[in-house]
Formats: C-alpha cells, structure tokens, sequence
C-alpha cells in the first residue's frame, strides 16, 4: 500500500514537470558549481535520479532512479556513454568501487532523515572509488525559521517570487513548528488549503501563475514524505569519511536555503 502511494506521488510529480521551476529546480548557477567540484574530467558518474539539467555533468552517467513514470518522461541520455537504471538508491545497482563522483539534486530530501541518509552514505562508499566527488544540492531550512504565518503573510503581499519558492518556505516553517526534520506531502497540501483557500485570490495577491498554485494537488492524498533538515542537522548524518570541501550557494530567490554541499570520500 504504502509503495502504491508513494508511486501514485512520482508519477503526479512526473506528469507536471513543465511546471515546476526554481528553486526545486536547478539552474545554471547550481550546474556551474557542481562542475566545478566534479571537475573537467570527472570520469563515470552516479546521478541520483533523473534530474534533466545534471546529464550534462559528464559524457559518462549512470543515473539511477526507482519510479519508472520519471524515467520514461524525463531520461533523456547525451550520448551513449550515459545510461538509466531502475533501483533504490539504498540499495543502488552499481558495482563496488565502480564511480568516480555523485551527484544529486534534492536526493536527500527524499529520503527519511536521518535513517535514510545514514543508508544512503553507505551504500555510496561501497559504490565510489577512493576520494571520489559528491555534489549534493540539498534543501536546507534555515536555523532562524519563520512560521507558516509569516511565509503565508508574505505571499498575500507579493513578497515570495514563485508558488515553488512559497511551498518550500512553508515547508521548512512546518517542520520547524513541529520540531521535526520529516514532513508527510500531504501535511503541505493542507497547509495550503487551509491558510489559503481561495486560490484565485491567492494568483492575484502574489503574483503566481493560477497553475503553478494547483501543481500542490499532486500531494494530495500521497504517501511520500521528504525531509528538511537544518544544515547542522544535514551534517550529523555525513559519516566522518566524507571530507567536507565546501557548501556553496546560487544568488536565486531561496539559494541560501539551497546549498550545493561539496565532499570527498577517503577509504
């Protein structure tokens, strides 16, 4: 049941990805950086999903994602050193020692904090080579947080750029009202219904595209739940093999709230 639910979610999620821009999305400030930690020649590389904007990573890619709905509307290989496989990340398909560097792009988020990224980092240090590269662009709620009032009263105002900027900020403010990193979707969804029901007012008020706002319908009813650990919080789950090189950020609206985490593994 639960599987059932979680991949109604991805497909939902899959079927408006046209609409769905940043920051949930990454820009070429994020792929500038994470060339820069990966480097020129960054050798074969594991992408976790099948985020469009980071094939251009390397000539040679395994992306690996579990829903076959994103993969079919979204996998769209550079040429044929790059390849798809359907999998876990906690239980990723690729060979010991097989991968040069890591890359991801809200991965984390996906998974339960801190269960799932203690699960996620080992099974990344079986598959990467020694001092291999990861480049992990993570959704971060901020250690001052806001209430979900104070996001919602900024939206009315016009003050929030995007209905994608707008969630996430209510978001972070959810899990911080509940002190707890992990969020159910749905709990969003609600949150929106019931702070903002009049959606046509809300479009007016802030700004945003009547059908930006309805993208959040995806999250009805879903099983799926995602995480907003503090960056502190984010750092207590990287195992002490994991080299920090540096946590770097876009200039977009929510980048400091987006950072890209740069690290090198030492077997």
């Amino acid at each position: 049941m639960t599987a059932a639910g979680v991949a109604d979610h991805w497909q939902a999620h899959a079927r408006q990805w046209s609409r769905i821009g940043g920051p949930l999305r990454p820009g070429e400030e994020d792929l500038a950086i994470m060339r820069t930690i990966v480097g020129p020649e960054p050798g074969l590389g594991l992408l976790l999903g099948v985020t469009p904007e980071l094939s251009a990573l390397s000539e040679r890619l395994i992306a690996v994602e579990r829903d076959g709905a994103m993969i079919d509307r979204h996998w769209a290989p550079r040429g044929s050193g790059q390849s798809v496989r359907q999998g876990d990340w906690l239980e990723l398909p690729l060979a010991r020692d097989s991968i040069d560097f890591a890359a991801g792009d809200g991965s984390l988020n996906m998974l339960h904090h801190a269960a799932g990224h203690v699960r996620l980092f080992a099974q990344l240090h079986t598959c990467l080579r020694d001092r291999a590269t990861l480049a992990l662009r993570v959704f971060t709620a901020p250690e001052r947080h806001e209430t979900p009032g104070q996001v919602v009263d900024d939206a009315l105002r016009g003050a929030i750029g995007s209905f994608h900027a707008f969630k996430w900020r209510l978001a972070m403010a959810l899990v911080a009202q509940a002190g707890d990193p992990n969020i159910a979707v749905t709990a969003i969804c609600n949150a929106v219904d019931l702070r903002l029901p009049d959606r046509d007012t809300l479009a007016v008020r802030a700004g945003w595209p009547r059908a930006d706002i309805d993208t959040i319908d995806a999250y009805r009813g879903s099983l799926a739940l995602y995480c907003f650990p503090t960056l502190a919080q984010l750092r207590a789950t990287i195992p002490a093999a994991y080299e920090e090189l540096g946590i770097f950020h876009g200039s977009y609206e929510l980048a400091q709230c987006c950072p890209i985490v740069a690290l090198r593994l030492h077997k």
